[in-house]
């Protein structure tokens, strides 16, 4: 192949990539707000090009850029801690030998876990012909670095980069190849480095399925998939228009002076069909049968198709080998249509309840494939006409003749998404914080209720005994609820201990990595002496076994010349410490607390994700905390599930629930109603001096429909589109809302993936009802085991946020994802057409762009998310 084009990681020729937005989707100074950002598109789209383009960056300004591609065989940590070691020269250089200390300490302590060491003493007793030998050796093997994890290695770099005022980007590619343990520790530091705002970001890239399999893998213990996913800012690479790969061609030929017709680049267009990786695999072969003469013509055009075709048959086989039978049935179907494609929703109402599921999946595997293309939600056609023409040939089938349809279609989908660009003007994310302050310091803070009329939050009401669960559907501000309840304990001087459950590794663990941060707050409330006895309980939490043996000897005989040696040896282990659990570590806690007479919180969020070990864990916790009576509390928030599984877990082995977990004081973070939400929206525009028209306000509280976080980031679009003089109208509102909805297109695809036949099948049922929603399948349905199906089928998708109960019907939860199903199974001509606004956007002086901090549910920029857990 010719280098006229340059290679696919260094091409000749750059194209700026936009989304259907009209905003960058490659990294570019100033970094954007959003600490975690994903790349994801059918193969060929150029997702591993975004990492280089990062990597590139990175070199341009001096930071620090680590890359891996993940493994099905190695976990992440394994990959960082090798990538690490060899870039540490570099890190010396850059940051210097001391502060790079700690860093390659954490990475030898990844690679030397089970490295025993023994120490030992012994007594000799006599002299001469008789000597008696005690001997004792004991374990000495220092307690294992608990929770060296991707978290370590961001906050160890980020410590360093924050010392010199740089920055570092942690790149993974391939996540596809990630293993759902490794796929949650991605979702776990995308948490953590918003939580913690150091100056690292997470870049990763990966399929058109990479948004399904991380949002699958934060639910792994529960069963409910978390919004964890929503804290990455998705990028999508879809096919491109032709007038962008245009020049991909032509700018590279006219380089190297080579002649073309304009028909014939055109011939290379459409038979790439906007696959970028296609487009070169076509010009370099029509370099290579391009006359010298005549350069590439339309004939030379047609043979390089052909010939790529003829090569690429091994493949189309390949790939229809591993298709399903229904996919290969869909396919088969698709082809036969041609240009024109195929009706989707036409197929699924043909197929009836219960057949249909089969067909979207296969539809959406084909997508993800790169083998199928969607067009407005509704129609597919095959991506590659080489593998159109090589399953018509396969199945000796005849392709239909292009209709008036199927030629505009073919247009629209060569023109691109038409929709107008944005080019906001001013730093959103300030803009909004300084608006309606932060997600975790609201201008206009809400007091929740719950259906007794009582609050909810504890700096309102205080608890009915030593444990809370908060519990909700994501979005509602379960999480809220904790960053409430750390405010008042920052407020009153109390010591609050917050974390993570983990699908990862054991709550031990991360209550031990917690306490031991918070060592030195330890020191400064309790005392060095507390905080020391603290730090050994700590240290007896982690080591599980001391092995010890004790030894005897008799030596009879002249030293050197010849002796009778008598010995023995036994165990002598003391008693294993790990009775030390967090009951015993509570304790601890409960006698600092007393003696200081104030309390101490023991916080632990995302229970969803918990094992049920973790669970019975708590369960247990909890009645010895009752039971001991000192002020310590543990607080905890999960999904609406949670209390569920809590229940399951005090049974322990035996599977029967007991009244341990009645001992939480249980309160349901409830929707917001529309009077709460449009006074959480109307009084901070109303401070700031914002005009809002009524119909506005009314627009994105219904968009909004209950939950606050998706509000907030309504309201962000909402005044980044508006004008500084007429503010917040009715077309900006619906401009904002039809954003929100197209960028969440991704999430809306994963969510669908990760729902089960039943839940589909109910899905698509309220969706169709709209705002009346259904009944309960409780109610509803038919005897038999059916009905429990589908009642389990809407419970969970109630746990997840995708439905929503209210007296006593469920109706879809998100209104862009009524529509989004609407329009994928055909019940309406629901449509995710943005129009904009023609006022002039806004032209604001804001302060600092980032001030290291992004409390999750609020927006960021280029953010592919909707609302946050």
């Amino acid at each position: 192949m010719s280098q006229v084009f340059g290679t696919p990681r260094r091409p000749a020729y750059t194209v700026t990539r936009t989304d259907r937005l009209g905003r960058p989707i490659s990294l570019g100074d100033p970094l954007p707000e959003s600490k975690a950002i994903l790349f994801t598109g059918p193969p060929g789209m150029g997702k591993t090009r975004e990492l280089d383009q990062a990597r590139a960056l990175a070199a341009q300004h001096g930071w620090t850029a680590i890359r891996v591609e993940a493994s099905a065989r190695d976990p992440l940590e394994n990959r960082f801690t090798r990538a690490i070691s060899a870039d540490l020269e570099n890190l010396r250089a850059r940051f210097g030998w001391l502060r790079v200390r700690k860093l390659r300490k954490t990475v030898r302590d990844l690679t030397q876990r089970a490295r025993n060491t023994q120490h030992g003493a012994e007594v000799r007793v006599g002299a001469g012909a008789v000597q008696f030998i005690g001997k004792r050796q004991w374990d000495v093997t220092p307690q294992d670095n608990l929770g060296t994890t991707l978290n370590d290695f961001a906050d160890q770099l980020g410590e360093l980069a924050a010392s010199k005022g740089q920055r570092v980007l942690l790149l993974v590619d391939n996540i596809d190849a990630a293993s759902p343990r490794d796929l949650a520790g991605l979702n776990e530091l995308a948490v953590h480095l918003e939580q913690q705002g150091r100056p690292v970001w997470l870049v990763a890239a990966g399929g058109a399925m990479a948004t399904s399999r991380l949002m699958a893998a934060s639910d792994r213990m529960s069963g409910i998939a978390t919004t964890v996913t929503n804290q990455f800012d998705i990028r999508e690479l879809g096919p491109m228009a032709d007038h962008d790969l245009r020049p991909a061609v032509t700018v590279p030929l006219q380089q190297a002076g080579i002649r073309y017709q304009p028909e014939a680049i055109d011939s290379l267009l459409r038979a790439a069909n906007g696959d970028p990786s296609r487009l070169r695999t076509l010009a370099d072969t029509a370099v290579a049968c391009a006359d010298p003469a005549d350069g590439i013509t339309i004939a030379t055009a047609a043979a390089a198709t052909a010939r790529v075709n003829d090569e690429s048959a091994v493949l189309y086989q390949g790939r229809w080998n591993r298709c399903t039978d229904a996919q290969k049935d869909l396919l088969a179907k698709v082809a036969a249509q041609g240009p024109n494609g195929l009706s989707m929703p036409a197929e699924t109402q043909v197929a009836g309840p219960g057949h249909w599921q089969a067909i979207d999946e296969a539809r959406q595997d084909l997508v993800a494939r790169g083998l199928l293309r969607e067009h407005g939600g509704e129609r597919v056609t095959i991506a590659e006409s080489g593998l159109q023409d090589w399953v018509n040939n396969y199945l000796d089938q005849t392709p239909a003749e292009p209709t008036p349809a199927g030629q505009e279609l073919a247009r629209t989908a060569q023109q691109g998404a038409g929709i107008a660009p944005v080019h906001p003007t001013g730093d959103r994310a300030a803009l909004v914080s300084q608006v309606f302050g932060t997600a975790r310091n609201p201008v206009h803070p809400v007091i929740r209720t719950d259906q007794l009329g009582r609050p909810i939050s504890l700096d309102q009401r205080l608890p009915r005994g030593t444990s809370v669960l908060f519990t909700g559907p994501p979005g509602m501000g379960t999480s809220h609820e904790l960053d409430r309840t750390q405010a008042l304990a920052d407020r009153n001087g109390w010591t609050a201990i917050r974390l993570d459950a983990s699908p990862r590794e054991p709550l031990e663990n991360r209550v031990i990595r917690a306490v031991n941060q918070d060592m030195d707050k330890f020191r400064q409330r309790f005392g060095i002496g507390a905080a020391r006895d603290l730090k050994k309980s700590l240290g007896e939490l982690a080591v599980r076994t001391r092995n010890a043996q004790n030894g005897a000897e008799v030596r009879i005989g002249a030293p050197g010349v010849f002796q009778v040696v008598g010995k023995r040896q036994w165990d002598d282990a003391p008693r294993d410490t790990v009775g030390s659990t967090l009951n015993e570590l509570a304790d601890h806690l409960g006698q600092l607390a007393a003696e200081k007479g104030e309390p101490i919180l023991l916080m632990v969020d995302n229970l969803d994700v918990a094992s049920d070990r973790d669970l019975v864990a708590l369960t247990e916790l909890s009645a010895h905390l009752e039971q001991q009576g000192r002020p310590v509390f543990l607080v905890g928030a999960g999904g609406e599930l949670a209390t569920t599984r809590l229940l399951g877990a005090s049974g322990g082995q035996a599977g029967v629930e007991t009244k341990v977990a009645h001992r939480f004081d249980i309160r349901e973070v409830p929707p917001l109603t529309d009077t709460q939400l449009r006074q959480a929206l109307t009084e901070p525009l109303r401070q700031a001096g914002i005009p809002h028209e009524p119909q506005a306000v009314d627009n994105l509280v219904k968009a909004a429909n209950g939950n606050p976080s998706r509000l907030r980031t309504l309201a962000s679009s909402a005044l980044e589109l508006a004008d500084p003089q007429t503010g917040i109208t009715s077309r900006v509102a619906k401009a904002a809302m039809a954003q929100l909805n197209d960028r969440s297109r991704t999430l809306y695809e994963a969510a669908w993936h990760n729902c089960s036949d039943a839940e589909k099948e109910l899905l698509a049922k309220a969706a169709v009802r709209g705002p009346h929603g259904l009944s309960m399948p409780a109610e509803s349905a038919p005897p038999g085991p059916g009905r429990w199906d589908l009642d389990s089928a809407g419970q969970g998708l109630i746990s997840r946020g995708l439905l929503r109960k209210s007296a006593g019907r469920l109706t879809v939860a998100d209104p862009g994802l009524q529509d989004w199903v609407q329009t994928r199974l055909g019940h309406s001509a629901a449509h995710a057409g943005i129009a904009l606004p023609t006022a002039a956007q806004p032209q604001l002086s804001t302060g600092d762009r980032r001030d290291g901090r992004h409390a999750p549910g609020s927006p960021r920029e280029h953010s592919g998310r909707t609302v946050n857990r």
